[in-house]
């Protein structure tokens, strides 16, 4: 079967159902939303659907084994156009809309998109990375979205509409996507075979704030790593503080990147932490939870007579969240990171951290 999948994102589908049925589609839709959630899986579904010789399109449903299905799969079908910001650049340029300098305006996307369907009943064109664009690209696409060609649907991408121009936001349709769930995140994450065992799939799902991608990066082998070190670190009954910071803070230099890559890493390390702290909280309080091997094990170690763990562990996902205020905040990654281990340690023996 060539039809493509779409995992969550019901409400959205049946949204543009119900304008087909009534014949009210717009000429160009904003798909707002978060990067990894589904936005760009959406529009080439939808695609699917309307290019499908085999289903109306008021059904938006598609049967995946007509030509139309298996080119839209496949990603070669000649009416569905797409762009976005290239490789290794930071803006959508205008070359990308209407050609290079020399051929300005008869190339481009806005140009592709005013020639007569291929071998449908009309042209679908799907703009990633629509937040990217420039004064100059945005102003090119304007002049298509005013006067667009009959029957053509444009999906602009975008995970905010504030990055968006007010003339375009008004001749386009919003949609609003949500995340999706922790588990549906983990079933892609097996379906696509970016991670076979389901346990550490909905661990990395749980940390994913509902987008793949992230859920992607979290797969990553030096992030892993950093989890690692820092889960090793935290499962001793006896926390050395320092030398858990030692180790997570060489796994954060072998990450490297700009300074902004940098703060993020710092950012993944305390969720980690977080995740930590409330999967041995919650193995405390009920046993037999599937959940990550030393996370179960220090939760074994401590004694069932003594709820002053439970506090002290609250007190320390309290001051987690505390470093990660401190790190939005701009403060150094060192001194935040120094500070929140050193709390943690004291936190753990049971000190009062004012």
């Amino acid at each position: 079967m060539a039809r493509i999948p779409l995992i969550g994102h019901a409400d959205q589908m049946a949204m543009f159902r119900r304008a087909l049925q009534r014949g009210r589609t717009a000429h160009a839709y904003l798909l707002v939303g978060s990067d990894g959630i589904g936005k760009r899986q959406f529009a080439r579904v939808v695609a699917q659907c309307l290019f499908c010789r085999e289903t109306d399109d008021a059904e938006l449903a598609a049967c995946g084994e007509c030509s139309a299905c298996k080119q839209v799969a496949a990603g070669s079908h000649p009416d569905l156009l797409t762009a976005g910001c290239p490789e290794g650049k930071k803006e959508l340029p205008i070359e990308v809309m209407v050609g290079s300098r020399e051929r300005r305006g008869r190339e481009g996307l806005c140009h592709d998109l005013s020639l007569r369907p291929m071998s449908a009943t009309r042209r679908i064109a799907i703009i990633d990375d629509a937040d990217k664009m420039n004064e100059a690209s945005a102003n090119a696409l304007l002049k298509t979205l005013e006067e667009p060609p009959e029957g053509s649907i444009l999906f602009l991408l975008t995970p905010s509409r504030d990055a968006i121009l007010a003339t375009i936001q008004s001749r386009c349709q919003p949609i609003q996507f949500a995340p999706l769930s922790a588990d549906q995140v983990a079933t892609l994450l097996v379906e696509q075979e970016l991670e076979t065992d389901e346990a550490a799939a909905k661990e990395v799902a749980a940390l994913s704030e509902g987008s793949l991608t992230t859920a992607r990066q979290l797969l990553e082998p030096g992030l892993r790593k950093l989890r690692e070190a820092l889960y090793a670190g935290l499962s001793e009954k006896d926390f050395n503080s320092l030398r858990t910071l030692k180790s997570v803070s060489e796994a954060l230099d072998n990450l490297g990147g700009d300074p902004a890559a940098q703060r993020q890493n710092a950012r993944w390390l305390v969720k980690f932490a977080v995740e930590f702290y409330r999967g041995v909280l919650v193995a405390s309080l009920e046993d037999r939870i599937p959940l990550h091997p030393q996370m179960l094990a220090l939760a074994r170690m401590l004694p069932d007579d003594q709820p002053q763990y439970t506090d002290r562990l609250m007190a320390m996902m309290e001051r987690c969240f505390e470093a990660e205020r401190h790190l939005d905040q701009s403060m150094s990654i060192e001194l935040s990171l120094e500070g929140l281990f050193d709390d943690l340690g004291r936190l753990w023996r049971g000190a009062v951290v004012v």
